[in-house]
This record gives structure tokens, sequence and C-alpha cells, in this order.
């Protein structure tokens, strides 16, 4: 019987801007595949895909390349494995990206290779010519679970433009024409990322700019970013929105050249809808702990995890989720901790919405009103550090350093943003019904 399959070659773009076949993604009906190519599983200086693919040890690591079951290389449940879910985009950008490809927003191999040319860090997928056969490790694989022959499915090239931005709210990928933005790339990969606010939120992009100027004026490595005006920027339809921020992309190098990064829900293997993880303290000393043993720079690394993660529960930024977190690989094999980015005050979107919205975000924002030294202790023991001392003091000193330069910079920010922030940090913050939660708060602010 013979069936038809579509596949396409999985490559990394190295440091030295070569690009490199690593392997093949296969589709058959709900099954999928990566499989890895020989010559990738046998070189011991490959450029990582992802922690997630990495054993303790090289034996280890060829064994799950190699592997026929694992879900890290294989799924037949119709979506891709969690590495390759957490490349595409949700919400409305998920939407528009299966118009653009005219598929289903459920069909995660089509999606994938619409916006193939565009991906985050430097993973590119590409259809292979239909005149080649298919490949000796993808036919070999499939045939051994009962598909006697399989012939070429034919897939469609990528669409011109498309990008896949991980993220629910409304992006663009854009390259800088001058003093213009445009997302008329002409295949290019994008530099920047073009955000634009809500109907719901117009103050949006405020709001982030705020956030980003919080943890600058903290010494924290941030994306780059800056507030521009809609004529600014050339997009596909009017947005009736003044200002969009662009952030220019850390995965990306000079002439867009690229830089491989991968969030913490890839090396966890957390997919996008449980990005944000099952236990706070579990979650982010797993971030505390990769960065310690597997960082290049592991004590600038910590130290910076520490002041991120105090900066987040002072500014209410309860959306620092798994797939706002990550790392990036300068030589395409040792990760360090990437810039940071959507700084955004979800708290101050609480008295702006009804009650029952942002119920995730409310009760994240619960459990860090309380969290005290003693949980931060926790966390640093927990994620194994063996600089605590150094960094509970880190810890300390960001609270009183945002006490000191904040409140001037929210001079400027929007009023809830402004408001949400200074009871932050001055304290008022005050979700806890008891005396003794009461004292918590205010012993960690």
């Amino acid at each position: 019987m013979s069936t038809s399959m579509r596949y396409l070659r999985l490559c990394l773009h190295t440091p030295d801007h070569t690009k490199t076949a690593i392997g093949f993604i296969s589709c058959y009906g709900d099954i999928l595949r990566v499989s890895f190519d020989e010559n990738y599983i046998t070189n011991p200086y490959r450029p990582l895909l992802s922690l997630a693919y990495r054993g303790l040890n090289e034996q280890e690591t060829q064994a799950i390349l190699r592997s026929e079951r694992d879900m890290r290389v294989a799924r037949s449940d119709g979506k891709l494995p969690v590495y390759f879910q957490n490349l595409l985009p949700e919400g409305h950008n998920r939407e528009r990206l299966a118009k653009e490809r005219q598929c289903g927003t459920d069909d995660e191999f089509e999606l994938l290779a619409a916006a193939g040319h565009d991906l985050m860090g430097a993973v590119e997928v590409e259809p292979v010519p239909p005149q080649e056969s298919v490949p000796d490790m993808v036919r070999l694989w499939h045939t051994t679970i009962g598909k006697d022959v399989v012939e070429p499915g034919f897939v469609e090239y990528p669409v011109e433009d498309a990008a896949a931005i991980p993220g629910v709210v409304t992006k663009f990928s854009a390259v800088q024409d001058g003093r213009r933005y445009v997302i008329k790339r002409h295949g290019a990969p994008g530099s920047f990322i073009l955000k634009l606010p809500t109907t719901t939120h117009p103050d949006l992009v405020e709001n982030e700019a705020t956030g980003f100027a919080l943890l600058n004026a903290l010494n924290i490595t941030c994306a780059e970013a800056a507030i521009i005006n809609r004529e600014d920027a050339e997009l596909p339809d009017h947005i009736p929105f003044p200002h969009l921020l662009a952030v220019k992309r850390f995965d990306r190098g000079q002439h867009g050249t690229r830089i491989h990064m991968e969030e913490f829900a890839q090396v966890l293997q957390f997919a996008p809808k449980h990005k944000y993880g099952n236990d706070l303290i579990q979650d982010y000393s797993s971030i505390l702990n990769v960065l310690e043993n597997l960082s290049a720079q592991p004590a600038k690394d910590t130290v910076e995890f520490v002041k991120r993660f105090i900066a987040f529960i002072l500014m209410g930024n309860t959306d620092a989720h798994l797939k706002n977190w990550a790392v990036i690989y300068p030589d395409g094999r040792t990760p360090q901790l990437s810039p940071a980015y959507d700084p955004v005050c979800v708290s101050s979107f609480f008295d702006q919405v009804p009650k029952d919205h942002y119920g995730l975000n409310r009760a994240i924002d619960a459990k860090l009103s309380v969290f005290d030294w003693t949980d931060f202790e926790q966390l640093l023991i927990k994620a194994r550090v063996t600089r605590k001392d150094r960094l509970m003091k880190v810890g300390k000193d960001t609270v009183k350093q945002a006490k000191k330069v904040w409140p001037a910079i929210l001079n400027t920010a929007p009023e809830a943003v402004r408001r949400c922030v200074l009871e932050r940090i001055q304290g008022g913050v005050c979700i806890a019904k008891d005396v003794k939660q009461r004292e918590e708060i205010s012993s960690f602010l």
C-alpha cells in the first residue's frame, strides 16, 4: 500500500554563518517525527539544537538523537515534539500565519513549514525538492511501524515574509530600511519585532517600555527596545494606534545572521499551553540550576537571574513564564542567559478588566505578594547554587536599588503602572489577610 508523507529538511545556522542540514521533520497522518542525520549524531562538536537533546554524556546524547519512541523526537497525536511546538506563535499571530498558509491553526507541521525561513534562533526548515526520494532515515523508520511503501508528499515553500514569533500579543517580524521598519523583507529573516497595543490595553506599548526602563535602571541586560510612531512602520493593514514598540532581536546579528537561542519552555520540555509551569519555586530553581551548571558564565548569569526575578516581582510582571526566559548560544554550543524581554507590568491590568479576567496571573500575583526572603532562600537551596549567601545579598540590594531609582522613572509611566509598581516598592501590596503574612510581605519589600 502506497502512502504519502510530508517532510522538511531541518537546518541550523552556525556562528561561522554556515547553514548546516542536521536532519528531517516528517509527517504521516498524526505521526510527526524528527530524524537526525547520522553525521550530526556522531559529531562530538555538533551545534546544539536544544539542551533537551543533550544527555549527561556523549553516549546518552547520541541515544536521544537516535531514539525511535522518545517524545522529544516522535509524536503520534498530530503535534510536533515540544521543542518545535514552542517555535510556533500563539493567539492572533497563529491565526494570521494559518490564514497566510491556508491551513488549520492546529496543523503544526504546515505552520512550521509556512514560517520556516524566519523562526526563533538559528533554526530553519525548508521543503525537499519533489524529485528527491524520501531519505532512508525517514523511510526506514516509518516502514518499521507498518507503512509498507512511503512516497514523498508535496510541501509548499515557506510563505514569503511569514514569521513564527512566539507569544500572544500581535507582533510582526521586520527589517529596518533607513529609519523605517518594513515587514516586506523579500524572504530575509527579520531583525526587529514590532509589537502592537490592544484595544483592551491601549497603553501596552508604554507599559512595556517602562518595564525596559526599570530593568535598565538596575543594570539588567535587556533587549534593545524603543517606542516608534505608527508612520515609521510599513504594516499590512491600518493600525488604530499611534505607537508601536520596536524590539531589536538578540537572536539576529549583522545583516540578518542568526544566533541560536531557546526558551526555557524548550529546555525544560513544557508545551506552550503549560508555559506557566507547575510550581513557582520548582520551575524557577530549575532555570537557576541550568545557569549554575551549564552556562558559559555561571557567576554572571546567576546574579543576573536573581536581579530579574526580584525586579519582576517588584514591577508586577506576573507573565515571566517559561517562554519569557531564554538562553542564547553565541558559540553555537554553550548556553548563557539571554537578554531580558517582555517586561510587562501585568498586575496593572487587574483593575482595568472584569475580576474573572487574568485568573492565572492574579493567582501568580497572590503567590508572589507573600513571597518572602525565606521562600527565596529555599529557591536558591533547591537550585543547589554554590554562592547562596552572595545571591541573597544581590536580591536584597536589588530591592534597595529599585526603591531608590524607580520612582523617577515611574513619573512618566502610564498611571496604572506607576500606581501598581509604587505600591510594591513601598511595601503597600497586601493580598494576604492575616498579620503574619503582612509581616512576611514587609520583610521582602
